[in-house]
């Protein structure tokens, strides 16, 4: 499957996807699209789409491995006012979204599309698993164009139709795809559109109320609360349990110490 047999019509949005532009390959969709950004010349909503990125990036510079054609790979340009401090937060945004867009997807009832959403969860940050499984990763870029607008540029990368053979083997172990826990082929094009409908729903909502409802609807939706973590960071491991999140998405950790500890990032192993 490549870029041309998704279908780019209208999707249901009036801000993020009416411009759609698909590549078959590019160094990466957020350095393309943060580029144009900085220099003024792409429009919020402003989405870029391709089969192959040849450097793909995952948050902490880690790599993004996939073969051409088997995902969808595709980034979004926002100006959402000062974002200073708030890429967290966008991430946990588009993680909810991609999610609702998957469950708007798995649900059309023109065919059974087989894909159990009650095993996807989300994963502090922004990542979404199937049983300790990634499955979609985001990575959210900043920068202020020439005209001082603050920017956020939101990339995301779920694995569609990769077969076991499809992920080296440095990741087998560790990464699936809808086509695995469903058994059957998934449509990129419908799954971007569900995902872009469901981003803009959430986007509106921010531009109407503010970052400060993001932390807890994600909380509520990943179950964390109250569970015990292992969380990795620059300093090592961190075990406690998950007291909340702060408003910029910061972890909050009741430690086996008796004492509590923000995590900013890491990985919840």
């Amino acid at each position: 499957m490549t870029t041309t047999d998704i279908d780019f019509t209208f999707c249901g949005s009036t801000l993020i996807g009416r411009s759609i532009r698909s590549l078959p390959v590019v160094v990466s969709t957020n350095n393309l699209l943060k580029a144009e950004a900085l220099e003024g010349i792409a429009a919020e909503g402003a989405v870029v789409v391709t089969d192959y990125q040849t450097a793909g990036r995952g948050r902490l510079e880690r790599q993004w491995e996939s073969p051409p054609g088997k995902s969808l790979l595709f980034s979004l340009l926002l100006f959402p006012g000062d974002s200073a401090g708030k890429l967290q937060l966008m991430g946990l945004m588009c993680s909810l979204g991609v999610l609702g867009g998957l469950t708007e997807y798995s649900q059309m009832t023109n065919e059974n599309r087989g894909i159990p959403i009650d095993k996807i969860s989300l994963k502090w940050p922004n990542d979404l698993m199937v049983e300790k499984r990634k499955l979609c990763g985001i990575l959210s870029d900043a920068g202020v164009d020439k005209k001082g607008r603050h920017f956020i540029v939101v990339g995301i990368g779920i694995n569609i139709n990769q077969t076991f053979a499809d992920f080296p083997g440095n990741i087998k172990n560790i990464a699936t795809s809808l086509q695995l826990i469903s058994g059957k082929t998934q449509y990129r094009g419908l799954i971007l559109k569900s995902i872009l409908r469901r981003l803009e729903k959430y986007y509106q909502r921010l531009k109407q109320e503010g970052f400060d409802w993001i932390a807890a609807e994600w909380l509520d939706r990943s179950g964390l609360l109250g569970k015990k973590l292992e969380i990795s960071d620059n300093n090592g491991k961190i075990h406690g349990i998950c007291t909340g999140l702060q408003n910029d998405g910061a972890m909050r950790l009741s430690l086996t110490d008796g004492t509590n500890k923000t995590i900013y990032s890491g990985d919840v192993i």
